[in-house]
């Protein structure tokens, strides 16, 4: 260790001056100098020699494609670098077992190019996904990816390093960026190929430009919808001018054709399918297994995993079929100051990564875009509708190419569960969070009950009926609720076909919502076959409540001022329910409420 660490130093160290031969020895036009291979090769040993940057005989490539973003094996690091050379400004070798030293960084990207420049890892995974050679050919959307990987190595001219999907990809980003219209974009082609040698290759107009891409599989569809959410102009109801619900016209007033509210929604199972397109992420989405540990360390480790696997055993036989997870929730896109204007997004991700590359960024993917102004509520299952078409149909099974094995084969696509802060589960799932009957999972089937002066739900001492029953806090009749003893069990768990049943009982049924239910409609989700078996189909997104119950905790033994839970109402309905005579309001002579000190509030001095 010594000895490394002396060697680590070294290298850490050297002059800007030494790593110059990574870039005047090598030029496209003409062979790398000798030198520089000599280099190179030192630069390889080194490199694979460190068990901390070798993972499977494979390091990161530097080259000017790669990036760093992807591993190769040596003999593939050696191809890439000496046909692209080093990526730009790679003087510390951060990627190779190097330190950072801050005094050699040099320039930086341009903060208004910062997005831009996620192009390169797409672009380097991309250009990962060459085919080997094989005897079993892949089917036709594979086969127009591999096309589009193969304009990777087609340079614009001879001398620049971008290709022409390179090009074409930081192009249509900046069009994004700067929100271009499509006369502005092609104007600027239009310059730029005057500055460009007459046979370099980069498309010439916008429609050449998105053929470019046409192997991404990023299509999306525009789908009308009722200014007030109650339908779609979909399938059947595609050529219908006005709303079934409410009569509300599909058009602008005045115009012919131009839609009050269009849904965006971007079909899935092209970007599912891709991703076993390449090599590396394909095994990886096979490598989900239960940890030996006996701790939870992946979703198959938990009940819900476990569980679908043993009421769908033909699904689990092949660790290639996907489970995906679904996350929702609003947001304002134009600025506080703007309008009130809620616009929900709805994302999915595989969940069959491991843990350390399993929700990362770049494997969570846009579904999609329910308009606003207003929040979708209850209606948000109508609007949800084309992707449970879509998950219904990759339940039967879709044909896929799975480049790890060269072979084709029927990858099943399942549902099993959906992440969401308290208000959006509700939306989600149908039971309304709000009253006392907001447990998703007790229903109706619950002790709380209405302050009567905070006027608000309130589970106190709601917990005794989940613990064993001989439990000392069973019978404690004054330390929680005064003259109270609890005996009962805890609700029982329905299954998803009693759910369902009583769903479809009291959906609609206004005058026995808040007092029998909290039902406000039928989640689309429920057409799945499978879905009634879910044993988790929802969950909660912990940050919000853990944020939320941490302030309430702080600002209470604090006692901050207007923002204590611990007020004079608090301490009414505390007498109303509780035998505590100690922290009884009093009332003083003046005519004020004199409120003694709570023992959990901090002392101020």
């Amino acid at each position: 260790m010594y000895l490394k660490s002396i060697f680590l130093i070294k290298y850490r160290t050297k002059t800007m001056a030494e790593c110059e031969w990574m870039y005047s020895g090598w030029s496209r036009k003409q062979g790398p100098s000798d030198d520089w291979i000599e280099n190179t090769n030192k630069f390889l040993d080194r490199a694979f020699s460190m068990p901390n940057v070798v993972e499977d005989g494979t390091i990161k490539c530097p080259c000017a494609t790669c990036r760093n973003f992807l591993r190769q094996t040596r003999l593939t690091v050696e191809m890439h670098l000496c046909r692209a050379g080093f990526k730009d400004n790679y003087r510390i070798w951060t990627a190779h077992g190097e330190g950072v030293d801050s005094t050699y960084v040099e320039g930086g990207h341009d903060d208004a190019f910062c997005e831009t420049d996620h192009m390169d890892e797409m672009l380097a995974t991309i250009a990962g996904g060459h085919p080997p050679p094989i005897d079993d050919q892949p089917p036709a959307y594979a086969k127009a990816f591999y096309r589009m990987v193969e304009s990777a190595d087609q340079l614009v001219h001879e001398s620049t390093t971008h290709s022409s999907l390179s090009g074409m990809a930081r192009l249509l980003a900046l069009k994004a960026q700067y929100n271009m219209s499509i006369a502005h974009f092609e104007a600027n082609l239009e310059l730029i190929h005057e500055l460009l040698p007459p046979e370099s290759k980069l498309p010439k107009d916008f429609y050449q430009s998105k053929k470019l891409f046409e192997g991404l599989g990023m299509a999306y569809v525009k789908i009308d919808v009722c200014y007030n959410n109650c339908m779609l102009y979909y399938k059947d109801n595609e050529s219908e001018d006005k709303c079934d619900v409410c009569g509300t016209s599909r058009y602008e007033d005045g115009s012919s054709k131009v839609p009050r509210k269009v849904l965006r929604y971007l079909p899935i199972t092209d970007r599912l399918q891709r991703l076993y397109l390449h090599e590396h992420t394909a095994q990886l989405l096979r490598s989900h297994y239960p940890s030996k540990s006996g701790k939870m360390v992946h979703p198959c480790d938990g009940e819900a995993w476990q569980q679908f696997d043993k009421d769908f055993p033909d699904f689990k036989s092949d660790p290639r079929n996907v489970r995906l997870a679904f996350a929702t929730d609003g947001f304002t896109p134009f600025g506080l100051m703007a309008a009130p204007y809620s616009c929900w997004p709805v994302f999915v991700t595989p969940l069959n990564f491991p843990p350390c590359t399993i929700m990362k960024s770049e494997y969570i993917f846009l579904a999609h875009v329910i308009p606003g102004p207003e929040h979708p509520g209850k209606k948000l299952g109508i609007l949800m509708q084309p992707l449970v078409d879509e998950l219904m149909s990759l339940w039967e099974g879709v044909d896929t190419w799975d480049a790890s094995l060269k072979k084709t084969f029927k990858m099943l696509l399942a549902y099993l569960w959906s992440v969401h802060d308290f208000p959006a589960y509700g939306n989600f799932a149908g039971w309304s969070t709000h009253g006392r009957f907001a447990c998703p999972v007790c229903l109706c089937d619950t002790k709380a009950f209405t302050l009567r002066y905070g006027h608000k739900a309130c589970w106190f001492d709601c917990h005794r009926r989940f613990l064993p029953r001989g439990h000392q806090f069973r019978f404690q009749s004054n330390a929680f609720r005064k003259d109270t003893v609890v005996l009962d069990e805890p609700p029982r768990i329905l299954t998803g076909e009693e759910i369902y049943a009583q769903m479809s009982k009291f959906v609609g049924d206004t005058k026995t919502y808040g007092k029998l239910h909290n039902w406000t409609h039928v989640c689309g989700l429920w057409q799945l076959p499978y879905f009634p078996k879910l044993l988790l189909p929802h969950n909660i997104d912990m940050m919000h409540n853990e944020k939320n119950v941490a302030e309430v905790i702080w600002n209470t033994c604090f006692d901050v001022p207007g923002k204590t839970k611990d007020n004079v109402k608090a301490r009414k309905d505390l007498a109303d329910i509780c035998n505590r005579p100690s922290q009884h309001l009093k009332l003083k002579a003046n005519g004020k409420w004199d409120k003694p000190r709570a023992p959990f509030c901090i002392n101020k001095d």
